[in-house]
């Protein structure tokens, strides 16, 4: 029981991890382009809304498979090779939210149908640079709690 309910606690504790890192990486992610942000800009950022939503339902969507992708690498023998739930984790994280929550996104908008993939793939690339990093730090946090 007490695997199931840690298990639950990080699928969840994802969505907030990542709530509350996200707005730290914009502020990375513009300072290093010339736009440092001010005080206005921080609670603009943690606020709800659907560009936050999306991607916190997408990483308690994609947790069950990362948690569980993590869980099993932390119960490995130790003479396996790959034995890095933290990265596992991070990088399960990186690659699978992005698309997630650019599709929740299509969804919420009354996009998805039009499917026009010319315009999907530029607009998934730069999803992808403004997710991903912030994804593999929550991933890279959650795998690391599996440390024994």
């Amino acid at each position: 029981m007490s695997v199931f309910l840690g298990i639950v606690v990080r699928t969840l504790g994802a969505g907030a991890l990542f709530w509350a890192i996200f707005p730290v990486w914009l502020s990375l992610f513009w300072s290093v382009q010339g736009y440092p942000p001010t005080l206005r800009d921080l609670p603009r950022w943690y606020m709800l809304g659907a560009f936050n939503i999306a991607p916190m339902a997408a990483m308690v969507l994609v947790s069950p498979v990362a948690v569980g992708a993590a869980y099993w690498a932390a119960r490995l023998p130790a003479r396996r090779v790959f034995r890095k739930p933290a990265v596992i984790a991070a990088m399960l994280y990186m690659f699978l939210t992005p698309p997630m929550a650019y599709a929740l996104l299509l969804v919420y908008a009354d996009m998805w149908q039009y499917r026009a993939w010319d315009m999907i793939i530029p607009t998934l690339v730069r999803a992808y640079l403004m997710l991903a990093p912030a994804c593999g730090v929550v991933g890279g946090l959650i795998g690391w709690s599996f440390k024994q």
